[in-house]
């Protein structure tokens, strides 16, 4: 029963996963760079279908595999990026001090 229920889940899980990257796009439309180049912000431009509008996600490169999502501003449709200095960096005159965490979800 343990294994019927598990299994169950398990197979839900990766339906649901297989379903958001059919019907979700996610666009790169941007990379930039600090200036010393430790932090990465990769820009994606998410089209969730006929009825959403555009929404912008900003997701900074961690360690390995990791991202942490630092902007996401929905019906939005660009990004235009300014870094202050090393780690603060203006988002559509959102300003963000990576080195603190601090993010910006709309």
């Amino acid at each position: 029963m343990f294994t019927f229920i598990f299994s169950s889940l398990l197979s839900l899980i990766l339906f649901l996963g297989v379903l958001r990257v059919l019907f979700i796009a996610e666009d790169l439309f941007e990379t930039t760079h600090s200036p010393d180049h430790n932090y990465k912000i990769e820009f994606y431009l998410i089209n969730g279908g006929a009825t959403t509008s555009f929404d912008v996600l900003g997701k900074l490169d961690g360690p390995l595999w990791f991202e942490k999502t630092v902007y996401d501003d929905y019906r939005m449709d660009h990004a235009d990026v300014k870094w202050i200095n090393n780690h603060t960096v203006s988002i559509n005159n959102h300003i963000l001090d990576l080195e603190k965490g601090e993010t910006y979800s709309d």
